[in-house]
Formats: structure tokens, C-alpha cells, sequence
């Protein structure tokens, strides 16, 4: 066996003692999988916001960095991110890699979910009555991520339930993440919105967005009352770029 390595900062013990008393040491931080602890999937647990610069428009850059720069005011005011475009243009990527970062600069907890997925969940968990204890969880999380909204396949029964957990985080104010390639009426046909805290809502190229056919909408499957509080407690974001799954074969 070879020789086990202890941290030089702790030696291994995983409190660093100082004038002011012992501190965690952030060895502790490194030892277990982040990914694994904010339910990212494993595809994403080396995703890293410092790389997202080559993936994505110099404005989304910009757009995503100031709203980090400005964080602790959208999270004292429960404001997250809506992220919007096509599949495969790293949205899923980006959205991971803030959840990494906020935990690492932060020590804010996480968490992602699909909401495909998640509908498996609920209705395993419906047969012996726990769902509705899974729906308090993701409410109360500080930061919630759902993935892919949209592409679900929504009964009634799940809709309620989204939209349940929508409001209840908008009302208690707590930061949500959204991803979805389906587009809300808020961002189609606009050019310019007010503005949040200084972060521009929606990129220039919003307006060719204006002839999204009704059945791409948001609002088609949530309503727009659902799409409105989302406009209301998320700074909506057009990603672009090319389908990098596709880039992979092409090229």
C-alpha cells in the first residue's frame, strides 16, 4: 500500500486552528463529490463555470458573470436564472456549473433536477404517500434547479404540482434555475425589457423569436400566469450556439 497523504494545511484532521479559534478546513469541502451532493448527473460533475467562455456568446458570458458579480442581492431577493434555447447548446452544462460555484464560493446548498425524472419519482413515491414530502423538499432548498421544464410529459395531476412548487418557491423567495427550450411570451417578439438589478433581460436577437409557433410556447403548457411569476423571480437568458452534440459527429 502506498503512503496515505494528509492535507498540508490540516494534516489530514480537517480543522485548521488560528487566533481566533479552530476553522473547516476546505479539504473538507474536496474530499466527497460535489456533483454526487447537489444531484448533478455525472455527465456534469466536472462542469466548471471558468469554461463556459468557450461554449457560449461573449453576451450570454456577460449576462451570466455579472449576474454571479451580483449574486447576494438575487438571492436575498430569490431571483435565479431562465435559461432558454435550443437542445444541446449547453444550457444543462452551464446551469451545473453554477450550482458547483455557488456551493464552492458560498457554501449555499444545491439542487439539480429533471423534471422528467422527477415525475418518475413523484409517482413511485405516490404509491406509498411520500410524494408530497419530496414537493416540501425541493420548496424549501435555497437553490433549486429544474432541468429541461417543458419537456415533461405533463398530466394534470403533475402540472398542479410544478406549478405548486413554482409558486411556493416564488412566494418564500427562494432562488430557482430553469432550463427549457420552450420560449415564454415574455421574451418572444421583444427587443428590450426593464432591466434587474442591472442585468439585461434578453439579448438583441430576442426579435427573431417572434414567429415561435404557439405549440413552442411556454405559456402552452403552463399558462401565462405561471409564465409570468417565472419572468418575475428569474433574469430569462438566450443561450445560442450550435447543437454540440451534433458538432460532435460533424466534425
Amino acid at each position: 500500500m502506498g503512503e496515505e497523504k494528509h492535507c498540508p494545511l490540516c494534516g489530514g484532521n480537517g480543522f485548521i486552528i488560528t487566533e481566533r479559534g479552530a476553522k473547516k478546513c476546505r479539504c473538507i469541502y474536496e474530499r466527497f463529490n460535489l456533483g454526487k451532493f447537489l444531484n448533478i448527473p455525472k455527465r456534469f460533475w466536472d462542469a466548471d463555470i471558468r469554461k463556459i467562455r468557450h461554449n457560449v456568446s461573449a453576451e450570454t458570458l456577460h449576462q451570466i458573470y455579472t449576474y454571479l458579480r451580483d449574486f447576494k442581492t438575487f438571492y436575498r431577493e430569490g431571483v435565479g436564472l431562465l435559461l432558454i434555447g435550443e437542445q444541446g447548446v449547453g444550457k444543462t452544462y452551464i446551469v451545473t456549473a453554477i450550482l458547483k460555484y455557488l456551493y464552492q464560493k458560498y457554501r449555499i446548498r444545491g439542487f439539480f433536477t429533471d423534471t422528467k425524472e422527477l415525475s418518475i419519482k413523484l409517482r413511485e413515491r405516490f404509491e406509498n404517500g411520500t410524494h408530497t414530502e419530496l414537493v416540501e423538499a425541493l420548496a424549501k432548498v435555497p437553490v433549486l434547479v429544474l432541468d429541461d421544464l417543458g419537456n415533461e410529459v405533463l398530466t394534470d395531476w403533475y402540472r398542479d404540482i410544478l406549478v405548486g412548487l413554482i409558486s411556493k418557491r416564488y412566494n418564500e423567495k427562494k432562488v430557482t434555475f430553469v432550463t427549457t427550450n420552450f420560449y415564454p411570451s415574455f421574451v418572444v417578439g421583444k427587443v428590450e425589457n426593464p432591466s434587474k438589478g442591472g442585468v439585461k433581460i434578453v439579448d438583441r436577437s430576442a426579435v427573431r423569436f417572434s414567429s415561435i409557433p404557439q405549440e413552442r410556447l411556454l405559456d402552452s403548457r403552463f399558462g401565462s400566469h405561471v409564465v409570468s411569476r417565472l419572468g418575475e423571480m428569474t433574469i430569462p437568458i438566450v443561450v445560442k450556439g450550435i447543437d454540440k452534440r451534433l458538432k460532435k459527429v460533424v466534425y
